[in-house]
C-alpha cells in the first residue's frame, strides 16, 4: 500500500485559487506532484518548475495518456470541470474535483454513475466540512445533553458581485453551494423551501426559508453585491437550551443555559456564560493558517486518505448529486 507521498499525482489548472490554496495545501502536506496541465505549455512549465513536477502539458488527455497517474486534481472553470472529470476516470484515475462539479442534478449524477462504473473515487472540493470551526458547531449542536435538541438557524453568506453572467443560478452554484453543502451536511435533505430574490443582473440577493427531514427549520441569506466586498459569512444554529455561532470560520462562540445555585435572581449576579473560540494567532504559521482554519488542508488530506484506504470520500460524487438537487430545488423556489 502507498503512502501519500508516493502517489502520482497530477494536476490540471493553475489559476489563482489553485495555486493560492490547493497546491499550496498539497506542499504543505509534503506530497509531491508529478504532472501539471494548463491551457498554455508556457504556463504548465512555468508551473511545473514551482512545483518541481517533471512533466508540464498543454492538453491533458495527453497528460492522462503519457503519465501512470493515481489521481488528478482538476480545478479549472465550473463549466468544463464535469466533462474533464470524467475523461480521468475513464482514464483510470481518482479524481478531485473543485465545486461545482456539473451545472444541475442530471450533470451531477452522470459523474457519480461513472465513478461507480470505474470503482474511481471522486471527490468534491467542498471545504467548510473540513474547517475547524464547523467541525465544532457541529459537535456542539450535536450535544443534545447540553444544547437540547436542534430547532433552527439563520445564516448568510455575501461576497462581492460576480463576473458577468453571474446571475442568480450561477451565483448560488459557484459561490452560495459551499453553505447548501454545509446546510446539507447539518441539518439533513431539504422537505420544503421558499425563496425571494431582489437582484439585478449580477447583483444577487436572495434569501430562503427552509424546512429539513431533521424538522429544523432556518433561512439562509445569499448576497453577490457591491455591499459585500469583504467577503461575510456566517451561521447561528439553536437548541433548545443553547445557540452556537460561527463567524467568518474564525470566531466560533457559544452558550448553554446551565442551571445556577443562587439565592438572588440571576439578573443581580454574573453567572450567564458565554464561551468564545478563535484559532491562536502567530507568525510563525508562516501563512500556512488560513490553509488549515479554512477546511482546504483538511479536504485534500481527507481525498488523499481516501484513496489509500479505498473509502469513499465524505463530499463524494455521489453525495454531490444531494447538493446540486438541493441547488436546483431552492433556485426552483425564487419569487
Amino acid at each position: 500500500m502507498k503512502n501519500r507521498n508516493e502517489l502520482k499525482i497530477g494536476f490540471i489548472g493553475a489559476g489563482k485559487h489553485a495555486k493560492a490554496n490547493i497546491y499550496a495545501s498539497l506542499r504543505l502536506l509534503d506530497v509531491p506532484i508529478q504532472s501539471i496541465c494548463t491551457q498554455h505549455l508556457d504556463s504548465a512549465q512555468a508551473t511545473a518548475e514551482k512545483y518541481v513536477a517533471k512533466g508540464a502539458y498543454d492538453n491533458y488527455k495527453t497528460m492522462l495518456e503519457k503519465e501512470n497517474l493515481d489521481a488528478v486534481f482538476v480545478i479549472t472553470d465550473s463549466s468544463t470541470q464535469a466533462t474533464i472529470t470524467k475523461d480521468c476516470l475513464n482514464a483510470d484515475v481518482h479524481v478531485f474535483v473543485e465545486k461545482a462539479l456539473g451545472m444541475n442534478k442530471a450533470e451531477a449524477a452522470e459523474v457519480a454513475e461513472l465513478s461507480a462504473k470505474t470503482g474511481k473515487q471522486v471527490m468534491v472540493g467542498f471545504m467548510k466540512r473540513f474547517a475547524p470551526s464547523y467541525r465544532i458547531l457541529q459537535e456542539i449542536m450535536n450535544n443534545q445533553a447540553e444544547f437540547g435538541r436542534v430547532l433552527s438557524f439563520n445564516g448568510m453568506f455575501a461576497i462581492t458581485s460576480g463576473r458577468p453572467g453571474w446571475d442568480n443560478e450561477v451565483f448560488l452554484k459557484v459561490g452560495g453551494i459551499h453553505y447548501v453543502d454545509l446546510m446539507r451536511h447539518l441539518f439533513g435533505e431539504l422537505v420544503d423551501v421558499s425563496g425571494y430574490t431582489n437582484s439585478i443582473e449580477v447583483k444577487v440577493d436572495q434569501i430562503f426559508a427552509m424546512r429539513f427531514d431533521s424538522e429544523v427549520i432556518g433561512s439562509m441569506f445569499f448576497g453577490g453585491l457591491p455591499a459585500c466586498k469583504r467577503h461575510w459569512e456566517e451561521i447561528t444554529v439553536t437548541g433548545e437550551t443553547g445557540f452556537v455561532k460561527v463567524e467568518n470560520m474564525l470566531r466560533v462562540k457559544y452558550h448553554l443555559d446551565k442551571p445556577v445555585a443562587t439565592k438572588d435572581p440571576r439578573w443581580q449576579t454574573m453567572d450567564e456564560e458565554d464561551h468564545i473560540l478563535t484559532p491562536m494567532s502567530t507568525s510563525s504559521s508562516g501563512g500556512w493558517r488560513d490553509l488549515y482554519q479554512q477546511g482546504y488542508v483538511g479536504e485534500v488530506e481527507h481525498f488523499l486518505e481516501s484513496i489509500i484506504n479505498n473509502t469513499e470520500p465524505v463530499t463524494s460524487a455521489f453525495d454531490n448529486v444531494k447538493t446540486m438537487a438541493l441547488c436546483d430545488s431552492i433556485l426552483a423556489s425564487l419569487k
